[in-house]
């Protein structure tokens, strides 16, 4: 069983990596290895991080704390790479093929650990 175990927490991590590297492709910060080019998409990148921001709150007091440290780690570095990303492009600084900025009315302030949701839309002052 412990075995079963060990394999559904590394899938689960395979699929925090998943949409981590999807939303790096996606605010172009990483290469897309399909076309070898930089691509920016900031409205699918933040389709990505809301993902892994609705997996923790499923799976909230079901995981591991190395789980669920993850997720907080992969959350927060990726909101402040988007909202670094949303800002250039509002200063129209990024060379971005996209044409995404954030929601009108919507902060690109950096938010603090607990905070970062204003750069993705999502809930996150319920659990801390």
């Amino acid at each position: 069983m412990a075995e079963n175990l060990e394999q559904q927490d590394a899938l689960f991590v395979n699929l925090v990596l998943i949409f981590q590297n999807a939303a790096m492709q996606q605010m172009g910060k990483i290469t897309n290895p399909m076309t070898g080019k930089v691509e920016k998409n900031l409205e699918q990148a933040r389709f990505s991080i809301d993902m892994i921001d609705m997996l923790r709150s499923k799976t909230r007091g079901n995981l591991s704390s190395d789980l669920e440290k993850l997720l907080d780690t992969t959350l927060t570095n990726l909101r402040m790479n988007y909202v670094d990303e949303a800002n250039k492009e509002a200063s129209g600084e990024g060379g971005a093929k996209g044409k995404d900025t954030p929601p009108e009315g919507e902060s690109t302030d950096a938010a603090g650990p607990e905070g970062g949701d204003k750069a993705t839309g999502g809930e996150e002052a319920d659990a801390k």
